[in-house]
């Protein structure tokens, strides 16, 4: 990026400005926390069927081209080994992007930064189990890091919420609701949260 001032001249005896008129910083070299990509052979989203998932070691990641306005949405439910859902993210593409979390808030939530401009994006999400934390990462870019126990509305009010964040997800699954996911994969999370 570049900065460029304007000095204007100085007046009633005021000093000139000192230094450049323009300044140059290479930004956006930093590496990610969790290594993104484009998948290599990304798979087709098929909705009500249970994928395999390790969130200690894995990422979810989708990619869509809905855009705000569209009211698509992206819906991952996670499911223990028997079954039982285990809580759930979701985008929701209204007029301004919304993130969700199934058993843990009450509604869609704007997300707290801007999101990246691109038509389509490629959106990532961590859960780590054993903090109870949440990231949502839009091409690359986080754009929501959340410990639940802080973040969950839900919990505060009926404490059965909580149990299903309880339950140890081994799979997801892309739900019925879901409109928005085109492809995902599930890949090795090689960063820290």
């Amino acid at each position: 990026k570049t900065y460029v001032r304007n000095c204007i001249q100085p007046k009633n005896g005021g000093k000139a400005c000192e230094g450049d008129a323009s300044k140059t910083e290479n930004c956006g070299e930093q590496e990610c926390p969790v290594t993104w990509k484009q998948c290599d052979n990304p798979a087709t989203v098929v909705r009500d069927v249970y994928i395999p998932w390790n969130p200690d070691s894995e990422t979810i990641t989708v990619t869509t081209d809905s855009v705000a306005g569209s009211e698509e949405r992206v819906y991952v439910w996670f499911y223990d080994k028997d079954g039982d859902r285990a809580g759930a993210v979701g985008i929701n593409f209204s007029t301004q992007i919304q993130y969700y979390m199934g058993y843990c808030t009450y509604s869609w939530t704007p997300f707290p930064v801007t999101l990246p401009t691109e038509t389509q994006k490629t959106w990532t999400f961590t859960y780590n189990y054993t903090d109870k934390r949440v990231v949502y990462y839009c091409n690359g870019v986080q754009v929501l890091n959340v410990v639940l126990s802080s973040a969950c509305t839900r919990w505060s009010t009926n404490s059965d919420n909580r149990d299903y964040w309880e339950r140890k997800p081994t799979q997801i699954q892309f739900s019925s609701w879901d409109d928005a996911s085109d492809s995902y994969c599930i890949s090795s999370n090689t960063g820290a949260i």
